[in-house]
């Protein structure tokens, strides 16, 4: 079993109140939609998920400059609908390509935009968060084809939207983390080290080990805290329906694989109730292993999806040391 938690984070560190009355609540509306998901289905799941982002979206900061606005961008197979937060002024500014989290089957540009809007808002950077094809309709490798195509596409036109294509990163929280990875080493595989950085929030990094592999998913995945391992398998095995790849694959289970040459550098924010929180660990050691810049910080006190959850003081706390990890990365030398 691996403890990847850096020294000083104790496995046990209690939920904040504010984090405890977030899962009560959670739980209770969960109790009301049980019977419409078992009954419709990934309409009704992608239906839940969406009013527990709602729910719990809270405010966003300093987003009163912010202009939006709807983008197409190339996909794997044909445009994808895409949406900017642009901080407004004058000159280019850096660009971050957002990718939503939920098991890549779940949420989209609408649950997501309060937590995209603050990254805008709070770091003075265009965000652009793209509406990749979700699974079952669309498995693997859909949804990452879509990414590296969008990735792709704002390092050689990001200009189109007043952005600058020589200060470009990517960032993920959950599944949309999994992608930011992925995207990040296949850009380095490739031979392309444009990529500034890779934001990582809470990234699923391994879909195929067992679970006692890691003691936060021993601890923490039994379903009391927000993302269960039942709930990591199931979104593994939508993901994975109908494609012939093994859940070993590096581009599906990042960690363990060989980190390559020109890799961006990285921030990775976990969650210390969080089933995913050590394998997430683990992946920053292994790129700080191979001489890449990374960064890690543990919100201890709160549970998986947090960032997005306005309403939490440690939520807001994280987006402020989010939009400062990425203007690190992308202030112009």
């Amino acid at each position: 079993m691996i403890d990847a938690v850096p020294t000083g984070l104790e496995p046990g560190i209690v939920l904040d109140d504010q984090s405890r009355a977030l899962l009560a609540d959670y739980d209770a509306m969960k109790a009301g939609w049980i019977e419409r998901v078992m009954t419709e289905g990934i309409g009704a799941s992608r239906a839940f998920a969406d009013a527990v982002f709602d729910r719990f979206r809270g405010p966003e900061r300093d987003v009163t400059t912010l202009r939006v606005e709807g983008l197409g961008l190339p996909g794997g197979k044909g445009a994808r609908p895409a949406r900017l937060y642009h901080p407004g002024g004058e000159g280019p500014v850096s660009v971050i390509l957002f990718l939503h989290g939920g098991g890549w089957s779940l949420g989209g540009l609408d649950s997501y935009a309060g937590f995209a809007m603050s990254i805008a808002g709070l770091s003075g950077c265009a965000v652009v968060a793209l509406d990749y094809r979700l699974a079952p309709e669309n498995g693997f490798p859909a949804a990452l084809d879509d990414s590296l195509a969008a990735a792709r596409h704002l390092l050689d036109h990001a200009g189109m939207f007043g952005g600058d294509r020589t200060r470009v990163a990517v960032m993920g929280d959950s599944a949309g983390g999994n992608l930011a990875a992925v995207v990040a080493r296949e850009l380095a595989l490739a031979g392309d080290t444009r990529l500034k950085g890779q934001i990582l929030v809470y990234p699923m990094t391994d879909v195929v080990s067992p679970d006692d592999r890691f003691v936060s998913r021993t601890l923490y995945g039994q379903g009391q805290h927000f993302l269960a391992n039942a709930g990591i398998a199931f979104a593994r095995d939508t993901y994975l329906a109908g494609s012939d790849a093994r859940p070993g694959d590096p581009r599906i289970s990042i960690l363990d694989a060989p980190v390559p040459a020109g890799i961006a550098p990285a921030f990775v924010l976990t969650a210390g109730h969080d089933p995913l929180r050590d394998e997430a660990a683990a992946y920053h050691a292994q790129l700080e292993r191979a001489g890449v810049a990374s960064r890690y910080h543990c919100a201890g006190s709160t549970i998986h999806a947090f960032a997005s959850f306005g309403v939490l003081d440690v939520a807001q706390d994280a987006r402020r040391m989010l939009a400062d990890a990425a203007r690190g990365m992308l202030t112009k030398e």
